[in-house]
């Protein structure tokens, strides 16, 4: 186990103001080539496409130049301010902390190469990944603490996120939060926003598990397979577990497998009939590989409900889950197939064919959206 990767060391001082200038020079470059790319007419066949009038174009560029201004400004000020605490303190990277990061980063790039095939601009995915970030996060950690509060100790032991203690099911509340939001602001149906970025949260999944085989936590029980591995003892502080499973590992290879499965069934008609459908089928995968894997962690680090030895908490979760998408799944399915009898033009066309070109904005939500 590595749960820190390296210590860089502190930021001489004579290096920070020339930092900041060279910061905000970037920002300024940023500024001017955004609002540059803003002031290029918008082709009349695009305007043609998307619908809208005059005024709501107007409006719309209008607050997308308020946006292309300020956003490189806001990174470059909090860029500032991290560089001013690197000149006073060096920076320990927690192997958990890197993965996640990592994880964010590929799992937006994808997102992003998956908003282009469907014909949505990249930059909706760019907008709505730091918020994302931020609340996923947070959830996960809030989750995980109310379901094991008798580990903590203090406030601050409940804000040490580095050190690991995230639940999935945490984020999966926050991405469903802030997508609702970006989904009402953005006029955009959820079911197709959340299909944008569905089958990258696998290759993100992937990551943060990486992460937790360095920090040593999340392990199974004890086995005494080949390559059992041992951990620090999350319950016993300064003891090392007995030779356990590294599901962490299981998971990772499962998270890779899924995603791979994820970028194949995304282009097929039968799970693109309704905008959210890959969204559901991401769920439900996910939902029966953490309940597999559920099994070697039992009596570890997944806590038991009920007074049970055998069914844990995410179990439970999983359970819960997989009944309910299987409902929405039969009623948005029935739903498109009668929107496509009647003559409307589903949501699969949309999605697995050719789109018209690109606009600014986003396009209109598919008929048979939940």
């Amino acid at each position: 186990m590595r749960p820190i990767l390296a210590i860089i060391p502190q930021l001489p001082a004579h290096l920070l103001l020339p930092l900041w200038i060279v910061t905000f020079l970037i920002a300024m470059a940023a500024v001017a080539y955004n609002l540059v790319q803003l002031r290029r007419p918008v082709p009349s066949n695009v305007v043609a496409a998307s619908g809208a009038n005059d005024a709501l174009l107007d409006g719309n560029r209008s607050n997308d130049a308020l946006l292309a201004a300020l956003s490189p400004l806001i990174v470059a000020g909090v860029g500032c301010f991290l560089f001013f605490l690197w000149s006073h303190h060096s920076i320990t990277l927690h192997s958990y902390g890197f993965f996640l990061v990592l994880g964010f980063f590929t799992a937006t790039w994808n997102a992003c190469l998956e908003a282009k095939r469907r014909d949505y601009d990249p930059n909706l995915i760019l907008d709505i990944a730091l918020p994302m970030l931020t609340v996923t996060v947070l959830m996960c950690r809030l989750l995980y603490v109310v379901l094991n509060l008798n580990q903590f100790h203090s406030v601050w032991e409940m804000m040490q996120i580095w050190s690991g203690g995230l639940s999935f099911h945490g984020a999966i509340i926050g991405g469903v939060l802030v997508s609702a939001y970006y989904s009402w602001s953005k006029k955009i149906s959820i079911g197709a926003l959340l299909d944008l970025m569905a089958p990258s949260v696998f290759l993100g999944y992937f990551f943060g598990r990486i992460g937790c085989l360095f920090n040593g936590c999340c392990y199974g029980k004890e086995c005494s397979l080949p390559w059992a591995m041992r951990f620090p003892d999350e319950f016993h502080h300064g003891q090392i577990t007995p030779p356990s499973h590294p599901t962490q590992i299981y998971s990772a290879i499962f998270a890779m497998g899924l995603f791979l499965f994820m970028q194949h069934a995304k282009k097929l008609p039968r799970f693109n009939r309704f905008a959210g459908q890959p969204t559901l089928l991401f769920l439900a995968l996910y939902a029966v590989e953490r309940g597999f894997v559920e099994i070697f962690r039992n009596g570890a680090t997944a806590l038991t409900v009920f007074g049970t030895t055998w069914l844990t908490q995410a179990q439970l979760a999983s359970i819960i889950g997989l009944v309910v998408i299987s409902i929405l799944w039969v009623v948005f399915s029935r739903r498109a197939q009668r929107m496509a009898a009647a003559g409307y033009d589903t949501y699969a066309s949309s999605v697995t064919e050719k789109a018209a070109p690109s606009t600014l904005a986003s396009p209109q939500p598919p008929v048979s959206s939940p």
